[in-house]
């Protein structure tokens, strides 16, 4: 097959091919590509291998096995293409590209970086696909190092891309990152940039240094922002365009620095420069600013086994399931501890008939484990994640259990952030209740305790102290609004409590923002950040849905929660009834309880029922909700109504096999693995999702078997 010499080069470099260096050996390009289409890889290779002995400048020839190398995980030969490739032409994308998959897959993400910075400021306005697949694969080990806002924009570089197909991997990060309850909903959107002086002097390097980062030519237009800083040092425009380089960079601590200078500026609106404090604190997984002081308090002891007998006689510790130890060791070569323990603040419950009042329901100070002597450290007691503030407590209790003869000593250990501290830390203690009954417990624990715990915690950004401590210090308003807009965009602390909020402002003593009301005209304006804060008395039911969509998007479920309610409430037009179920769907899954999301997803049927719409993904969502609630007569009534009426439709067939697959219930081929549920004998629902996130801190593990009078259950906020 002839070649076209007016054509681009394989190669990348951008130039045609009758004036670039490849154009004697290019013509084998298409007999290499019959290969490869034809699934020949290794002779494929080997052709290629022959080729780059004949002609070594065949650039394209590099560039094909290149991308075979990749898909054949062969990342030591990449690297190695990889840098003859940029001997022969050191500016080529496509082969700094190669050198960007080489080291991500080697687990040098900061090195991956820069090699895809210099490979998009070396395309052309066209980025190739290969350059968008491995962008790709950056945005997801960056996601995992939690380098949010570096992972988001490399993604976002292939979707937005024209033409792209291979999309689907950055699709599949952006849907696990918005969805994540525990990660801030600061680090769901890239900071919009700050627009420059309509009248500044340096306005015409600003707008070439902004046109090139538009252009994704990071580099450049780095090096003009500098340029500018150093005689604007606080400008906000130009300190805006460096952060926006930063996050390119995926450089975090510059991340931080350019939030922090930010939010220094005068010039910017207060709430925007606690936006940016707060910003700063997150962007960087290593900032303490937000996190509160732990320590590990250990002790030796003589003889383990008589330590756990009086642990286990103490009302202020509460055993570990046996299984746990094994998950208990720092690496795989540390022996497992004997036993564990739960250090609690106040005593157990003597009785484990039926819940107690919910003051009485104890809290953990720490995880408590005991080693046996070893041969190379004696006996010993380690207490894990012991608050600062916690650790004379805990000393007291371990001392009355050991002996007051014991010498304790205190280490400090890595601190705890914000989001998990404020979390109720309740204990792992099994009482004999129902499902409901548990579940109306940890509701009203939670009501009661969250915002007393969130206000009470000692933040280092406050100066090791709290927001009721300093709740009447003036010097440090700035930081306390800081705090509570952290708080406030976290999905896990506001979803559990209507009033949560309210409450930890009147602790602060700090005005919370005020509700934004918005016209149907207004609703794309309005920033993720805000969507929780938006009164829907004033919109129509159209505005209602998309801002419904966009808080499922970002699990921001208040948002979501009123704006189901608007829709379901409304009259709807019958072309507009589907938008209805999805409301009535949406509100289900946002349900702050099983009761709740059942008796939500009861209404739900009866309006699918009475308007003859489809049912089968409320079926599905009942199964799994009648299984979290121990319901085994209506467990195999929504089985049995699912395969009676969806029995010849494969995708749903197909659902719920997935979802009795993962409950344990039936085996991959079908056949049971045990028999149908009885009532309070539902493992819990699997919550949560994040990939580097803890989604569900307080999650509770799944319910043991049923006895006479109803299930035994873990007590809400286990994990």
């Amino acid at each position: 097959m002839s070649v076209d010499q007016y054509a681009n080069c394989p190669c990348g470099s951008g130039k045609k091919i009758k004036f670039c260096k490849c154009k004697d050996s290019v013509s084998e390009l298409d007999r290499v590509l019959k290969m490869v289409d034809g699934g020949q890889i290794v002779p494929a290779l080997d052709r290629l291998a022959t080729i780059l002995q004949e002609h070594p400048d065949a650039a394209w020839a590099l560039a094909i096995r290149g991308r075979l190398l990749l898909d054949l995980r062969e990342y030591g030969s990449l690297a190695e293409n990889a840098d003859r490739f940029i001997r022969l032409q050191p500016s080529n994308p496509l082969a700094l590209t190669q050198r960007a998959a080489a080291q991500v897959f080697s687990g040098d993400v900061d090195a991956a970086t820069g090699s895809m910075l210099e490979a998009l400021t070396e395309s052309g306005r066209e980025v190739d696909s290969f350059v968008l697949d491995v962008s790709s694969a950056v945005a997801f080990f960056l996601a995992q190092k939690g380098v949010y806002l570096t992972a988001r924009v490399y993604a976002s570089l292939s979707m937005m891309a024209t033409g792209y197909e291979g999309s689907q991997m950055s699709a599949s990060l952006l849907r696990e990152l918005n969805g994540s309850a525990t990660l801030n909903q600061l680090l769901k959107s890239v900071p919009k940039a700050i627009a420059r002086p309509s009248d500044a002097e340096w306005g015409e390097r600003y707008d070439e240094a902004a046109t090139l980062l538009r252009s994704n030519k990071v580099l450049l237009a780095e090096s003009k922002f500098e340029s500018l800083k150093r005689t604007c040092a606080q400008e906000p425009a130009i300190l805006s365009g460096l952060l926006t380089c930063a996050i390119w960079r995926g450089d975090i601590a510059a991340q931080s620095n350019y939030c922090k200078k930010l939010s220094a500026c005068e010039s910017i609106d207060f709430e925007d420069r606690v936006q940016y404090r707060a910003l700063s604190c997150l962007v960087n997984p290593e900032d303490r600013d937000m996190t509160t002081e732990t320590c590990r308090v250990t002790v030796d002891i003589e003889k383990a086994d008589e330590v756990e007998i009086a642990m286990t006689a103490d009302a202020r510790f509460v055993a570990l399931p046996a299984e746990m130890m094994s998950q208990m060791r720092e690496s795989e070569d540390d022996v497992p501890p004997r036993s564990g323990f739960q250090i609690l603040d106040r005593d157990r419950p003597e009785s484990l008939d039926g819940l107690p009042p919910i003051d009485q329901v104890p809290e953990a100070l720490g995880i408590v484990l005991v080693f046996g002597k070893q041969t190379d450290r004696a006996a010993h007691v380690d207490v894990l994640d012991v608050r600062a503030v916690d650790v004379e407590q805990v000393k007291t209790h371990l001392k009355y259990a050991i002996g007051d003869t014991a010498e304790i000593g205190v280490d400090p250990s890595d601190p705890l952030p914000l989001v998990v501290a404020t979390q109720p830390q309740v204990a792992m203690i099994r009482f004999k209740t129902k499902p409901a009954e548990a579940e109306q417990m940890q509701s009203k624990l939670v009501e009661q305790r969250l915002p007393q715990s969130i206000a009470s915690t000692k933040l280092a950004i406050l100066g090791d102290a709290s927001l009721i401590e300093t709740a009447e210090d003036a010097s440090k308003l700035f930081e306390r609004t800081v705090v509570m807009r952290v708080v406030e965009q976290y999905d896990a602390i506001v979803s559990k409590s209507e009033d949560c909020l309210s409450k930890v402002y009147a602790l602060a003593k700090l005005e919370p923002l005020p509700t934004i009301h918005l016209t149907n005209e207004q609703i794309e304006t309005v920033a993720n950040t805000d969507l929780n804060r938006i009164d829907s008395a004033e919109l129509n039911e159209d505005s209602c849905l998309y801002l419904l969509q966009r808080a499922q998007q970002i699990s921001a479920t208040p948002a979501v929660r009123q704006f189901a309610k608007r829709i379901i409430d409304a009259e709807l037009p019958a072309e507009m009834q589907m938008a209805k179920m999805l409301a009535y769907q949406t509100l289900i899954n946002a349900a702050s309880g099983n009761a709740e999301a059942l008796r939500t997803l009861e209404e739900a049927k009866a309006f699918a029922e009475a308007n003859s719409l489809p049912s089968a993904s409320l079926l599905l969502s009942e199964v799994g909700l009648r299984l979290q609630a121990g319901d085994g007569e209506g467990f195999q009534q929504a089985i049995a109504t699912l395969t009676t009426r969806h029995s010849n439709e494969p995708e749903v067939m197909a659902q719920l096999q997935q979802m009795l697959m993962s409950y344990g219930l039936i085996r991959p081929d079908g056949s049971p693995r045990q028999a149908p549920p009885n009532a309070g004998a539902a493992p819990a629902a699997e919550s949560g999702g994040g990939l580097w996130t803890p989604d569900n801190p307080t999650a509770a593990p799944s319910a043991p078997s049923q006895g006479d009078g109803g299930s035994k259950l873990w007590v809400p906020g286990m994990d």
